[in-house]
């Protein structure tokens, strides 16, 4: 199959597009993510030898992550689904981070909310058995501990801290089409993931 992925979650833009090659492609930088996503995918579709009307369906990562980079990504794909006529894989950012990390056991992964907060979610072959949630920083310790012996696939601002190196990588490829039969579906459907209130909800 023929497809691409766009995921703005995180602290970079990331694209990838499966034609007659893999090509995936990132570049740091949320705030610039409405002005950069195109251009990338466009370079990312070339080089995989394809265009966007070769493309069977569209994967995106919803969230959690950035409100501001969810909206641009998954506006983006709603509208190139509709004006191709194909369906969209949504992908949570969390399963992304477990499934970088090449881990084939227990998953613990931590990502940054922001603002005192973190995304945490565990996994274990796949299996999902925390769903992605937000926790303040000081509950993480805690939580560390009671999945004691997991593998830690955290972002660059708590690999460091997990003494880690940062999990990411081109893992959306694979998963998205991995997911198509059980996920694939209408552009009308697919929302972004918020599992905090954003700042405007969080100070009323």
């Amino acid at each position: 199959m023929k497809y691409f992925c766009i995921d703005t979650s995180g602290a970079e833009i990331s694209v990838g597009a499966a034609g007659e090659r893999e090509v995936y492609l990132s570049d740091e930088g949320k705030a610039k993510a409405g002005r950069a996503l195109m251009p990338m995918l466009d370079e990312a579709l070339g080089k995989a030898g394809m265009t966007v009307n070769d493309a069977e369906f569209i994967a995106v990562v919803v969230g959690p992550g950035s409100f501001t980079g969810l909206r641009i990504g998954v506006s983006a794909a709603r509208s190139l689904a509709y004006a191709l006529d194909i369906p969209v894989v949504p992908v949570n950012s969390c399963e992304l981070a477990a499934y970088n990390s090449k881990c084939h056991g227990k998953v613990l992964t931590v990502s940054d909310a922001g603002n005192g907060y973190c995304f945490v979610a565990v996994y274990d072959g796949g299996e999902e058995l925390m769903p992605p949630t937000c926790i303040r920083e000081g509950e993480l310790e805690e939580l560390s501990k009671a999945q004691n012996g997991c593998v830690i696939a955290a972002d660059s601002k708590y690999s460091e801290r997990f003494g880690t190196e940062e999990t990411k990588g081109d893992g959306i490829i694979r998963l998205a089409l991995e997911k198509y039969s059980s996920r694939a579906r209408n552009y009308k459907t697919i929302e972004p993931l918020y599992v905090r209130k954003s700042q405007a909800e969080a100070d009323l």
